[in-house]
């Protein structure tokens, strides 16, 4: 027998010994219930600005819910270093909000929390970083489409770099109709009530931040900052991206990348793992109590850019497979509409009958979007 093979069955016969001494082993931290608070948002420091910020509570890993726990009936209010205040209103599921603000930017500020159970939570003073200007978005399509970034700040001082963004985008219905039903009557749709063209948005959800620090100018280039997968809905009309970018402080580049590699990276057991996360947010009624979160001062400052489906190479719109009936219909009424299956709805006259329709073919708000057309949409 060869040594290879001697070797292979020695490691076999070790691991089937093993696998009977192994017993499950339920680490005490992962099995213990908590509910700690969690601080996300900055103090937005630009003029007229609003700062938002948003409260909820961790669950436990083994809780099914995927869904947020708001922190509700909260007092918040920012303060500054001279004992100014300005005091956040809550505006529901855990999300609150200052009136607009002209912060003095030569100062410092930190937040000040009193929860609905009487407890104090309070962040470290922070200094106001000025934000300088995205110079462009730029977008390649290999296959998917990249969208890159590219800023730099001519005092040279920022360094530290936090983004997100809204996606936007135009889409159309399976079927172009020129009627909507309202109660039980047909009428023809115009600018307020068509179900043609509707807009969905979607808010970024990866952390993205970046850092220039290595360089000796402060200046981001090519920073990836958003994928759409090819043939993705999203561009089959038109898509709109606004991303917004914020300077942070290396306290704060440090805090995110943590978050970053605990909550983005999949990696195995042996992996380097992510160091222990220590926000500036602290529990002044119990200074053991860990709060997840870290407050930073800045500007903000955004850029948006369009993209047309007509630029683009081989992004396929799909084909939908959509139901159709005809039914007749009153020749002294022709405004009434009598079906009463909700999922149809009518689609076109057709001699003294009507064609109806799968109402997910016709009506895009099905799909969740709106058919208001957003402001910003030239």
């Amino acid at each position: 027998m060869s040594t290879f093979i001697l070797k292979y069955y020695s490691a076999i016969i070790i691991v089937i010994v093993f696998a009977h001494c192994v017993k499950p082993y339920n680490p005490p931290a992962l099995q213990a219930k908590n509910n700690y608070l969690v601080v996300d948002g900055f103090i937005n420091a630009g003029a007229n600005q609003i700062t938002t910020i948003i409260l909820s509570r961790t669950r436990s890993i083994s809780d099914s819910t995927a869904e947020t726990d708001p922190e509700l009936g909260a007092s918040i209010q920012i303060v500054a270093d001279d004992g100014s205040t300005y005091p956040l209103i809550e505006t529901g599921n855990g999300n609150y909000q200052s009136a607009a603000l002209n912060l003095n930017t030569s100062k410092t500020y930190q937040l000040k929390i009193t929860t609905a159970n009487g407890k104090n939570y309070i962040s470290d003073l922070a200094a106001c970083t000025n934000t300088p200007q995205i110079d462009s978005l730029t977008w390649q399509q290999p296959g998917d489409v990249h969208i890159y970034l590219y800023t730099h700040d001519p005092a040279n001082s920022t360094h530290y770099y936090k983004w997100d963004y809204t996606e936007t985008w135009e889409y159309k219905s399976p079927l172009q109709g020129y009627y909507v039903v309202k109660g039980d009557h047909i009428f023809v749709a115009d600018t307020t009530d068509q179900i043609d063209s509707c807009w969905q948005s979607d808010l970024s959800s990866d952390i993205l931040t970046g850092s220039s620090v290595a360089l000796s100018d402060d200046v981001i280039n090519h920073a990836k900052i958003a994928t759409v997968p090819q043939n993705d809905e999203k561009i089959f009309v038109r898509y709109s991206i606004l991303v917004r970018q914020r300077g942070i402080s290396a306290d704060a580049y440090k805090y995110w990348g943590i978050i970053q590699k605990n909550s983005q990276d999949r990696g195995g057991l042996f992996d380097v793992q992510p160091g222990q996360l220590v926000g500036n947010v602290h529990c002044e009624s119990d200074p053991t109590e860990p709060v997840i979160g870290f407050i930073n001062a800045s500007s903000e400052t955004e850029k948006r850019m369009f993209i047309e489906h007509k630029d683009l190479t081989n992004w396929n719109i799909g084909s939908d497979t959509c139901d159709q009936k005809t039914i007749p219909q009153d020749p002294n009424d022709f405004s009434h509409y009598y079906y009463t299956d909700p999922d149809y709805t009518a689609f076109f006259f057709s001699g003294p009958d009507i064609v109806i329709a799968q109402k997910i073919c016709l009506d895009c708000t099905t799909h969740g979007g709106t058919n208001q057309r957003p402001s910003f949409w030239r």
